[in-house]
């Protein structure tokens, strides 16, 4: 299977997301700009595909107790850790997603706009920019800035 393909599949896993496939492409000695724009489309695509889950799907899975329990868990780890970013909304949902540490990525961004009932299309730019920012913070991490430009 190509490469490229399973540093897509490693951008769509919760809570890996581009924080583990941007690392794993480089270090598989990928073409770093393909790694980094397989990466951010993998979280950037996904998006949609949670709010379907989210819309359709999830309100019968919770009916499972332990889905419950860990939709309950994430819910309440991710609402405290936005709770600082409420003011600012849709900024404070990009800078959220933005922030390149466990638990603030587009999955998690992706919940909390459907928690707190942010407008779709909002949240989907900036969850998508988020993502973009989170993708240019871990490049320049795993690669270090002399390499980059």
């Amino acid at each position: 299977m190509d490469g490229y393909l399973y540093i897509f599949l490693i951008s769509i896993i919760p809570w890996l997301e581009l924080r583990g496939s941007i690392p794993i492409g480089i270090l598989t000695g990928l073409d770093f700009q393909k790694v980094f724009i397989t990466s951010v489309l993998g979280g950037i695509l996904i998006i949609p595909v949670m709010f379907i889950l989210l819309d359709h799907i999830f309100p019968v899975v919770r009916k499972i107790d332990q889905i419950d329990r860990l939709y309950n868990y994430w819910e309440t780890k991710v609402q405290r850790k936005y709770k600082k970013y409420t003011e600012w909304e849709l900024i404070g949902l990009m800078i959220f997603v933005a922030i390149p540490l466990p638990g603030t990525g587009v999955y998690s961004g992706t919940l909390l706009s459907y928690l707190l009932g942010l407008d779709r299309k909002w949240s989907y730019l900036a969850i998508g920019l988020g993502a973009l920012i989170a993708g240019i913070i871990v490049s320049i991490i795993s690669l270090g800035l002399d390499n980059i430009f």
